[in-house]
């Protein structure tokens, strides 16, 4: 079994390359890559030529302004993630408004029970060949029991795809093609790995959905079924 807290395992941030320290020739595939198989996937270029050309609200942006408007957004998300976890592992306090609303959600979250946080955990399989990085373990110290946070700066956590949908394997047919339905699998691909291979008990997955107002946590669905089709295909 692997130990959660081994640090062996790091990410290349610049490339986004995880590297085993034992045995540095495995080759990861991350979970959001992994998971983005099962999907049609977001082609950026293809989607803001579409809404530039036919969506009014659009219509005043060229399909560079819009990409570069969701490369921006993206990077602000990337810059509330950063600061929270330097909160968390350096206690430098955040400047954004979201990561100060999520480090103020987080200390709530914690008094309900004995919890310790943990930051930004790089977890993998090398049977699977798979890494990927939880936002947030949290761990109860009176149960021994974990729950799965996952950060998202979205402007909205849509429930129900576009036009129906769904997604494009026999495995995921089924699901809603819509971001809380990626980050579900997402964070059921984490748990799975967790509890197969590090043999330890995750209770709950969490989509903490940060926003200037303040933070709305949704439970997301364990789909433990999808995620062993999906790994046996």
């Amino acid at each position: 079994m692997n130990d959660i807290f081994e640090n062996n395992i790091s990410l290349n941030k610049e490339t986004h390359e995880y590297k085993l320290d034992t045995d540095p020739g495995i080759v990861f595939t991350s979970v959001t890559t992994y998971v983005e198989k099962f999907f049609e996937g977001f082609d950026a270029q293809k989607i803001a030529t579409k809404l530039v050309n036919n969506h009014p609200k659009y219509s005043s942006h060229t399909v560079e302004s819009l990409i570069a408007e969701w490369n921006a957004t993206a990077d602000h998300g990337t810059k509330v993630h950063n600061e929270i976890e330097e909160w968390i592992k350096e206690g430098t306090e955040p400047s954004e408004i979201k990561a100060i609303n999520g480090k103020n959600w987080l200390e709530s979250y914690k008094l309900k029970s004995n919890i310790d946080a943990f930051s930004e955990v790089i977890i993998y399989s090398t049977e699977l060949s798979i890494a990927g990085t939880v936002d947030i373990l949290a761990k109860n110290n009176d149960t021994g029991e974990y729950e799965l946070i996952d950060w998202k700066t979205s402007k909205k956590i849509e429930t129900v795809s576009f036009g129906n949908k769904m997604g494009t394997h026999e495995a995921t047919k089924h699901i809603m093609d819509c971001n809380f339905y990626h980050y579900s699998v997402q964070l059921s691909l984490y748990r799975y790995i967790l509890e197969e291979y590090y043999n330890i008990k995750i209770n709950n997955q969490l989509i903490a959905h940060i926003r200037n107002d303040g933070v709305n946590a949704l439970v997301a669905p364990y789909m433990k079924n999808e995620i062993r089709e999906m790994l046996n295909s």
